[in-house]
C-alpha cells in the first residue's frame, strides 16, 4: 500500500495514504528523478521533503519544489512536485577550483555529502588527471565530470538517495514476457535508430601527429553505417577509453525497448533484463535504463525502458 511522509519547513513529519494521482519518473540520462501527486487537502504547511512508500519498500525521497492548494466546486486538493536528492547538486554551484589527482572520496566529501547523501560505493579510485571546476559549473556537473573521466560511467542517485557513482547498475534480473513466463507486459514498442550510432572515432593522442589512431565500431561499419567524429586527446591520459565510451554512448542510444505494464515496477532500474515476445523472439543483454510510474482512479501501469548493454570495440594504428 502506497503511504506518503511529508517534512514541513519546521521539521513535523506529516503521513498520508495513497493520492489521488501519482507520477514518478526515473531515467538514466536525467540526474533528478521527478515526482508528481496529488492529494486531498489536508494542513501540512510549507513543505520541504516528501518520501513515498509501497508498504516498507522506499519509492522516492526529495525535495519539495512546488506545492499548490487548490479550492473548487470539484474539492479541496493538495499538489505536490518533487525531485530526487540531485536536485541539491544541480541547484548548487561548485566552488573554482582545480584538481590535481583527485579521488573518489574527496570528489563526494567536497561535492555531494554537505548536502546530505550518502554514498554507497567502496571503490576509492583515483583519477590521474587534472580536473578544473570553473564558475558556473554545478556540483551535479563537478561530479558527473569526475565519474565520466574516472569511471567512464554517468553517477546515479537513486530512489533511496543514495549515490552510486557507477550509475544505477543492479545485481537483479527480470524477464518480460507475452507468454505467461515473466512479467507480463501490455503494449511493446521497438526502436532502431541508425543516426545515432558512430561507426568510427578518428584520435589524435600527440601535438605533432595527425588524428592516425581509429578506433572503429565494427558492427556499425559492417551494417553500412558511416558517421565518424574526431577526437583530440592530447590532454587526455586514456583517449581510448574516452573514444570507447562515444561509440559506447551512441549504440546505446540506437536501439531501446519500450514496455507498458500494470502496476509498480520502481524497483527495477539498473536491472539486467530479458524479453521474451511471440513476434520478436528472446531478446537479451538489456537492462532498464528507465521507468515511468502513473497512478490513476483507473488502475496503475508502469512504462519500462529498456536498453542494450554497452560492448567494447577495437582500434588500430593508421
Amino acid at each position: 500500500m502506497l503511504r506518503f511522509v511529508m517534512t514541513d519547513v519546521s521539521g513535523t513529519e506529516h503521513l498520508t495514504g495513497a493520492p489521488i494521482a501519482l507520477n514518478i519518473r526515473m531515467d538514466e540520462g536525467v540526474p533528478a528523478d521527478d515526482l508528481y501527486a496529488v492529494f486531498a487537502y489536508t494542513d501540512v504547511g510549507e513543505l520541504r521533503a516528501i518520501r513515498a512508500y509501497d508498504d516498507d519498500r522506499l519509492l522516492f525521497t526529495g525535495v519539495v519544489d512546488e506545492q499548490e492548494h487548490l479550492f473548487s466546486e470539484n474539492g479541496r486538493f493538495l499538489r505536490i512536485s518533487a525531485r530526487s536528492l540531485a536536485a541539491h547538486l544541480l541547484d548548487n554551484e561548485a566552488m573554482p577550483r582545480v584538481y590535481d589527482h583527485p579521488s573518489a572520496s574527496l570528489i563526494y566529501e567536497r561535492h555531494v555529502m554537505p548536502y546530505g547523501i550518502a554514498w554507497a560505493d567502496s571503490d576509492d579510485a583515483t583519477y590521474f588527471g587534472e580536473q578544473m571546476i570553473t564558475k558556473g559549473m554545478s556540483e551535479w556537473t563537478a561530479l558527473k565530470n569526475f565519474c565520466t573521466s574516472c569511471y567512464s560511467m554517468t553517477p546515479r542517485i537513486g530512489a533511496d538517495g543514495v549515490l552510486r557513482m557507477k550509475g544505477a547498475s543492479s545485481d537483479n534480473r527480470i524477464v518480460f514476457s507475452d507468454s505467461g513466463d515473466g512479467v507480463a507486459y501490455l503494449e511493446l514498442r521497438e526502436s532502431k535508430k541508425r543516426c545515432e550510432e558512430i561507426s568510427r572515432v578518428n584520435i589524435k593522442v600527440a601535438d605533432t601527429e595527425g588524428y592516425r589512431f581509429m578506433m572503429d565500431n565494427t558492427d556499425a561499419i559492417e551494417r553500412g553505417i558511416r558517421r565518424e567524429r574526431y577526437l583530440n586527446a592530447v590532454l587526455t591520459s586514456t583517449p581510448m577509453t574516452c573514444a570507447d565510451a562515444m561509440i559506447a554512448s551512441g549504440k546505446a542510444a540506437s536501439y531501446s525497448l519500450t514496455l507498458t505494464c500494470a502496476g509498480d515496477l520502481l524497483h527495477c532500474m539498473g536491472n539486467s533484463a530479458e524479453v521474451v515476445s511471440r513476434q520478436l523472439g528472446t531478446l537479451g543483454d538489456l537492462y532498464v535504463s528507465g521507468l515511468s510510474y502513473h497512478l490513476s482512479a483507473r488502475g496503475d501501469t508502469t512504462t519500462v525502458q529498456l536498453k542494450r548493454r554497452n560492448s567494447i570495440c577495437g582500434y588500430q594504428d593508421m
